[in-house]
């Protein structure tokens, strides 16, 4: 399944992107460690993490047994782009 930039923040899945990735800003995180502070189920996080991952937005970094996420200098860009998007509809 082929998926354009734009419709990997489309609704409920903008929300979610958003709040992972705001909180990667503040520090690299775990899976783990993001559900708690949202309040999400842990596989719902990695299907999001799976997906901005594969857009380029966040790294893996691991470590011993843990697997940290953060952002990636592609955020920036693609956020400014995405905003002026929604913007426009």
């Amino acid at each position: 399944m082929l998926l354009r930039l734009d419709e990997i923040f489309q609704n409920k899945g903008w929300d979610t992107r958003k709040k992972i990735l705001n909180e990667l800003e503040e520090k690299p995180q775990t899976a783990y460690e993001l559900s708690k502070k949202l309040g999400l189920n842990y596989s719902t996080v990695k299907y999001h993490l799976e997906i901005l991952e594969k857009f380029g937005l966040v790294n893996i970094n691991r470590d011993k047994n843990k697997c940290f996420y953060t952002v990636t200098k592609n955020y920036k860009i693609v956020e400014k782009y995405l905003e002026e998007e929604i913007r426009k509809r």
